[in-house]
């Protein structure tokens, strides 16, 4: 017989294919018989916009049922700060282990420590649980423009609304559904712009649009003017 790829076959001969009619490298550089690693491919997280980790889809999955648990049925005030911290035991929500934001801002609505109903040797973190019940009670809530913490340093705030704000205006009209919005902090002003260019009447916004000190933060004034704003709309 005569071998594969030679000229010489004869007429009518059946010719022998090649063992490799493809270049054996080629079969293996497209993983046909060989196990090849799979790519780790980052997709945009949409509760911020940057490409993520598992790990970081994970933490923002974890951090909405963290605040899902104390979202009131019809939220009055819809207190809306940058980012949340970048630690998760200081989340807001779980609660925070970290006093620095978390103190202060209940202490403003006059959510003081509970005393009764706690057992006795139940810890700071029971105490802590049965503020947050009360905010909810009361019809309170917290929301982030951006839903994950930011990198230090990664773009200045306006950017962030920038970019986030329209998302965040859309989950406030078809999800959170407040009589009120509240921003936190002077570098929520963009914000503020962006709600007041919305559609008239959807969207109302305490302190005739401005946005309310960050609590702890500021002039010793701050107390008296976020309190102020608050019980305008939420008198107790």
């Amino acid at each position: 017989m005569t071998p594969s790829g030679s000229r010489g076959c004869k007429s009518g001969q059946r010719k022998l294919l090649p063992l490799f009619p493809v270049p054996h490298y080629l079969i293996l550089a497209v993983g046909c018989g060989v196990n090849m690693p799979t790519l780790a491919i980052s997709l945009p997280c949409d509760g911020c916009g940057i490409p993520a980790s598992a790990e970081h889809i994970a933490e923002r999955v974890r951090r909405l049922e963290l605040s899902t648990r104390f979202r009131p049925i019809h939220i009055g005030i819809l207190f809306v700060a940058l980012a949340p911290p970048v630690r998760p035991e200081d989340d807001f929500y779980a609660p925070a282990q970290s006093k620095e934001f978390f103190d202060p801002f209940l202490n403003a609505l006059e959510i003081p420590a509970a005393a009764e109903g706690i057992a006795p040797g139940a810890g700071a973190n029971a105490a802590d649980t049965a503020r947050l019940m009360e905010f909810q009670h009361r019809g309170h809530y917290l929301a982030y423009v951006s839903e994950c913490p930011l990198p230090e340093n990664y773009e200045p705030a306006s950017t962030t609304i920038a970019r986030l704000g329209p998302t965040l205006i859309r989950r406030i009209r078809f999800n959170y559904r407040p009589k009120y919005v509240a921003p936190l902090g002077k570098e929520m002003l963009p914000l503020v712009e962006m709600l007041r260019g919305g559609e008239p009447g959807n969207i109302q916004t305490l302190d005739q649009g401005l946005v309310l000190p960050t609590p702890g933060t500021g002039s010793r004034e701050w107390a008296a003017l976020f309190q102020r704003a608050v019980a305008s709309v939420a008198p107790r």
